[in-house]
């Protein structure tokens, strides 16, 4: 029964979604209102079909109802304390879930559409409706016409009893997900992915209707913004959970699922900024468009990656021949669309694309998208070439994470210098003696910045590597591989240059904006903080963000590039111990137990002291879980230290072949810097998309510092008022 009426609802849905698209479309063209009304409607119908199909799976799983397959193979078989958002979170824990998740959140975003421009019922947003929709048809073709996909297929008799209950224990959510992370990390990242369909689906409609005019991003930005703040969330959790749960110590192996949604987070940058530039300057009306159509494109490869088997992932899915030939052609399709409309309306994209000077505003917009889309581009293709034909270029080979990191490095460092000095550039052309004067607070506050990390540098990372390359393995095989000792010291010197300055600048645009406020306004310090971000939260939440990427790089100098990483092999003998780096670990005792689900859980105690003075910093307990419902599958729950510098990460292997404790153990040096510059950059977005309120005080104080701009402020401030 269960199984009927979900699979009776996926085709609806499905149907709907099609027949809205045709009904909107026709509509539109023939300006028939009821036409449009009806496709509306229908956006909604296909909306509460998608949510009916998420509610069954989710009461199934919180009544323990194994009547579905899907439910079966993922039900959390745990007596944690958070079994009951593990239940939730079992929803999109498989592939079919996960699909039907996405599905149903591009619907979603389609009726928000929709029940914000049902009123006007204009060309436009019925004509970007109809793709969304489409879309929506197609995703949910893939759960209709695929059996690997669909979450409604029926629980084979056998394995239930007369009573429903199970047979004995089968399948079994996978325990690597069960952990706070990986409840948040799926729907963060899906909402992100459903969220950059509304831009393509603008795009589209304004090559559709004609309507060239910067209309079509106006409507769609904020769900741009909206959706990159669910990606960079996704992004962030998923390096968390990958740093604590999968006991390796570090949070990006590029993996090529990990790759996915980093090519859509590079576009989406691209696509944010320029749709800045289509709103307030006329101009970048062919970048936003193409941005907005790579953007989804890179989101379903990331779908394709994880569903056609044509890429080996630890995250990936097993191979499906519809999901395959499915999502390949929604990106052929998509791209041809793209360049279909493009050449059809070319003669009235009559936009100011003309580029000046690069050292502008313009310009140096210019610049970081060409630098994004490229890099994503590089990584999309570099993660799939291991599938192309050995003719191409690296076709069938597997690259590995060191080329990856030996490229995004000095990428990721001339992105932040531009980050930097962006902001002080004017429009078009930039007057050089009244750049000077506003880069001079950044570059003198910087360089004292620049100064205390080189300290460390000096006097902590030179060491360390020197003592990572003679203790030899993989650690310092890897090292070695990046290129010579003198370029790697570079690009750390160059990486510090370009946080310390990225930093400083964005703090100084900020407290200028504060200070106008007290000036103009008469507002105390904290006021005028607020007002800042009440009044022009565009500008002061991307100077916010900024700063973030600035902290952020710090911690990625430390701990991507300065690991100390050693195994220890201790005698299960209070008293043992063995030191790495300035920590002395001994072993204090250990113990083997079986949980309610009869998992075993060996444990390991061991004590950790400064090796220099012996003053005792913590206790850590790693463990190993052997699954008993998973064929003996193996959990690695580290234990971590963390100091204000750098973490002592420690994993529990097991006993080696000499019967002694096998203990890996890291040093993440400003690995704490990641996360505090993550959050910081994640709440600079936030911010940065509250409703925005008209005033010309920071963007007024931006440009006189600048001195380059020809236009007065209320032309720029008229640009800045919408809602």
């Amino acid at each position: 029964m269960v199984s009927m009426l979900g699979n009776g609802l996926q085709v609806f849905a499905m149907l709907a979604a099609l027949l809205s698209a045709a009904v909107l479309l026709v509509g539109v063209k023939g300006r028939r209102e009821r036409l449009v009304n009806a496709g509306y409607l229908m956006v909604f119908g296909t909306t509460i079909a998608l949510t009916l199909c998420i509610a069954i799976i989710l009461a199934c799983f919180v009544t323990e109802n194994y009547s579905l397959a899907y439910v079966v193979s993922n039900y959390p078989n745990t007596d944690s304390a958070l079994k009951p958002l593990y239940e939730v979170s079992a929803v999109w824990a498989g592939r079919q879930g996960s699909l039907l998740l996405w599905t149903w959140l591009i619907s979603l975003f389609g009726s928000v559409v929709a029940w914000k421009r049902m009123r006007a019922t204009d060309g436009l947003s019925s004509s970007a409706l109809a793709v969304a929709q489409i879309i929506v048809a197609l995703f949910a073709a893939t759960l209709v016409f695929s059996e690997s996909n669909n979450p409604f297929m029926a629980t084979a008799p056998e394995f239930l009893n007369a009573d429903g209950t199970l047979a004995g224990k089968i399948g079994g959510m996978n325990p690597l997900l069960m952990h706070w992370a990986m409840i948040l990390h799926p729907p963060a990242t899906f909402i992100g992915y459903a969220g950059m369909t509304i831009p393509f689906a603008y795009a589209m409609a304004a090559l559709i209707t004609g309507d060239l005019s910067a209309r079509w991003v106006e409507l769609c930005d904020r769900y741009a913004v909206f959706s990159f703040i669910f990606l960079t969330i996704g992004m962030a959790l998923g390096a968390v959970w990958a740093y604590v749960v999968l006991g390796w110590g570090g949070f990006w192996a590029w993996d090529a699922v990990e790759n996915a949604s980093l090519m859509s987070w590079l576009t989406g940058v691209a696509l944010i900024h320029s749709f800045t530039l289509y709103r307030k300057r006329g101009c970048f009306k062919r970048w936003s468009m193409f941005s907005a159509t790579i953007t989804f494109i890179f989101v379903v490869l990331g779908t394709f990656i994880t569903r056609s088997g044509l890429v080996q992932s630890v995250h990936a899915f097993a191979e499906d021949p519809v999901s395959t030939y499915f999502f390949l052609g929604i990106m052929v399709a998509a791209g041809m669309a793209f360049l279909i409309g493009l050449l059809y309306r070319h003669g009235q994209m009559d936009d100011d694309d003309e580029i000046e000077s690069l050292v502008s505003k313009n310009g140096s917009y210019y610049i970081t998208n060409l630098v994004m889309i490229v890099s994503a581009v590089l990584v999309a293709y570099l993660t799939i070439c291991s599938a192309l034909p050995t003719w191409m270029p690296l076709g069938g080979k597997v690259i590995p994470a060191g080329a990856y990191s030996a490229v995004a490095r000095p990428v990721g460092t001339l992105l932040c210098l531009l980050m930097a000095v962006c902001p002080m550039l004017g429009w078009r052309k930039t007057d050089g003696a009244a750049f000077a004067r506003t880069m001079r607070v950044p570059l003198v506050s910087g360089a004292v910045l620049f100064a205390g990390l080189m300290a460390l540098f000096v006097t902590k990372f030179m060491p360390e590597y020197d003592a990572i390359v003679a203790a030899g393995g993989p650690a310092a095989r890897a090292l070695v591989e990046q290129g010579p000792k003198l370029y790697y010291f570079a690009l750390t010197v160059l990486g510090f240059a370009a946080a310390a300055l990225l930093f400083t600048s964005s703090l100084y645009l900020l407290s200028r904006g504060v200070r106008a406020r007290m000036r103009n306004k008469g507002e105390n310090p904290v006021l005028a903080t607020c007002n800042l971000f009440r009044r022009s939260p565009a500008q002061a939440g991307g100077y916010l963000t900024h700063l973030g990427v600035a902290i952020v790089l710090v911690g990625l100098v430390g701990s991507s590039m300065y690991v100390q990483e050693q195994t220890l092999d201790l005698e299960a003998k209070p008293g043992t111990s063995g030191r790495v780096g300035a920590y002395e670990l001994t072993f204090a005792g250990q113990r083997e137990y079986t949980d309610s689900n009869d998992d075993l859980i060996k444990e390991v105690t061991l004590t950790v002291t400064d090796a220099s003075t012996g003053a005792q910093l913590g206790t850590l307990a790693p463990s190993m879980e052997v699954r008993a419902s998973n064929t003996g599958q193996q959990t690695l729950h580290a234990g971590v230290l963390t100091f204000p510098m750098e973490d002592l990460f420690v994993a529990f292997q097991g006993l080696n072949a000499n019967g002694a404790l096998s203990v890996n153990v890291k040093i993440n040096p400003l690995i704490l810097f990641n996360w505090i510059g993550a959050g910081v950059t994640v709440l600079g977005i936030v911010l940065a998309f509250a409703p925005r309120r008209a005033t010309p005080l920071l963007a007024a104080d931006e440009r006189a510092a600048a001195g380059a701009s020809s236009e007065p402020v209320a032309a720029s401030a008229k640009g800045d008022r919408r809602g």
